[in-house]
């Protein structure tokens, strides 16, 4: 009874339920990635405006970097899916 559990908890899924799998995660990585380009150019703008006016205090920089670690962990989270599903 063991053995049989054990066979099927190391079965690997079929190419067809793989291939959908894998174009989805990089679909879902693409829409990631341009949100975060669009807020890192609204972002920069909202800088741009902030040291133009000579503001001290702003969170525009904030907006930039929110959007840099967004796309890092948006890249790092698919290439770990990626490479965790078998091919």
């Amino acid at each position: 009874m063991s053995t049989a559990v054990a066979i099927l908890a190391y079965k690997q899924m079929p190419s067809d339920v793989i291939r959908p799998l894998m174009q989805l995660i990089d679909w879902l990585l693409w829409c990631v990635l341009l949100f975060c380009l669009a807020w890192m150019i609204l972002a920069a703008g909202r800088l741009w405006y902030a040291f133009r006016d000579d503001l001290a205090a702003n969170d525009a920089t904030h907006g930039v970097v929110m959007s840099l670690l967004g796309a890092i962990m948006a890249t790092s989270a698919s290439g770990i899916a990626l490479a965790l599903l078998p091919t």
